[in-house]
């Protein structure tokens, strides 16, 4: 929360050393939460320690920083239509690979690609109601809604039953949704 900015990122700095030291450094990629507010945390100055992280890691030759937008806070969209700012603040500073996450749509993330906010583009929630999820983008098809309710917990239900984009509309199923 407070104290010297360096001193908050000096773990993940020391972490991120020890593991290139074990694997190639473009076998390694960082996973960072700019803004977070999950389970109450937070941060006095959160811009400023993203830009010192983001700045910090281009030492060590990642294969990616993936960021993940604080348009969300844990699995919840809290600021629908926000441009990927975390993304594009890590930009500036950071000179590899930027995957970023977090309330993207098939045409948001395109978008966030086409002007170089970002690399590359994860989808979480997505895959589980889509199986063919990349198929389903690349031809524009809509996506199927998933249902939190089955989120985490050890049922096969709401895992592995969400039917291939062929196969719901030959069942008559498909549910569309823009989440």
């Amino acid at each position: 929360m407070g104290g010297a900015i360096a001193n908050r990122a000096r773990l993940l700095f020391e972490i991120v050393e020890a593991m290139v030291s074990a694997w190639a450094n473009d076998r390694v990629g960082v996973r960072i939460t700019p803004s977070g507010t999950f389970n109450a945390m937070s941060d006095s100055d959160p811009e400023a320690l993203h830009a010192l992280v983001a700045e910090g890691l281009n030492r060590f030759g990642l294969a990616y920083l993936h960021i993940i937008e604080p348009r969300m806070s844990g699995y919840l969209l809290i600021k629908e239509d926000q441009p990927p700012l975390a993304t594009r603040r890590a930009r500036q500073v950071f000179k590899g690979n930027i995957i970023a996450n977090g309330g993207f749509e098939p045409d948001s993330a395109a978008a966030a690609i086409e002007q170089g906010d970002a690399d590359g583009i994860s989808f979480g929630r997505y895959f589980v109601s889509n199986p063919d999820l990349p198929g389903r983008i690349r031809e524009g098809l809509p996506l199927a809604a998933y249902d939190r309710e089955t989120f985490y917990t050890f049922e096969a239900k709401g895992y592995i039953d969400y039917p291939f984009y062929n196969s719901a509309v030959d069942a008559g199923d498909l549910v569309t949704a823009r989440v």
